[in-house]
């Protein structure tokens, strides 16, 4: 009839044609079945599932396309309410049962989604801690590479002890006269001169991370300084008078 009312699937329709756009594109942005699009377009509501996820379809599909949700709100309460033989449908064709499973289906679709994100969030949390606990449980590493054993016999009065540990730790130095202690540079490496006494010198080195805020297991050297005793003279003196050396 002229100037009838063109039906809700209709202005969907001949909207998203003129847009150039086809179902298949509207049910990757909007997340509709494609099914329930087509029978939003068709007018076939007995194969969508219960009128308040249909509602919720056509403020969604209409918002898409830029329409008046609540208008076509009002134009699919006219055309549920009119006689299935004003829909298209034979007036002795029963109204087809409605199919809640696709509404239960959705549903189950978006619980599952929260579920997975929310075991992501939960994996990714317990990789984060235990990360952390291995961090800050762990005792650095601390390894001398000079002196690069005990030294049994040693001359000099100052020796240097260098070595790797942790970035940036404080590495003390103990069992000497002077107990000096640096700080590692940023790759963990360490230098540092110590003065030596004569005999046993036993350098005990320990490194403190600033991270863990943990001590190393102490590294030990032994160094023995061995001072050069002058041997006697054996040959007279020359200067000596008989009588001072019988004396």
């Amino acid at each position: 009839m002229t100037g009838a009312e063109p039906s809700l699937g209709s202005t969907l329709r001949s909207t998203r044609e003129a847009r150039g756009i086809d179902l298949a594109r509207v049910q990757r942005d909007t997340r509709i079945q494609f099914r329930y699009l087509l029978a939003l377009e068709d007018g076939d509501y007995g194969d969508l599932p219960e009128p308040l996820y249909v509602r919720g379809f056509i403020r969604l599909y209409a918002s898409y396309l830029e329409l008046d949700p609540i208008g076509l709100l009002a134009r699919y309460d006219r055309e549920t309410r009119q006689p299935p033989s004003r829909r298209g449908r034979p007036a002795s064709e029963p109204p087809p049962r409605q199919r809640p499973v696709g509404a239960g289906h959705l549903i189950l679709t978006s619980t599952r989604l929260g579920v997975a994100l929310i075991a992501v969030g939960v994996a990714v949390l317990g990789i984060y801690l235990g990360y952390e606990l291995i961090t800050f449980a762990r005792t650095p590493e601390l390894r001398l590479t000079a002196p690069a054993a005990d030294l049994a016999a040693y001359s000099a009065e100052t020796i240097t002890v260098s070595g790797e540990t942790a970035p940036n730790a404080t590495v003390t130095l103990s069992g000497l006269r002077h107990n000096p202690d640096v700080t590692a540079d940023g790759e963990g490496r360490f230098t540092v001169v110590v003065r030596l006494v004569p005999g046993s010198n036993v350098i005990t080195v320990v490194a403190h991370d600033p991270v863990t805020d943990r001590d190393s297991a102490p590294a030990v050297r032994t160094v023995t300084v061995v001072v050069p005793v002058p041997s006697p003279s054996l040959s007279p003196n020359p200067n000596a008078s008989p009588s001072s050396a019988a004396g």
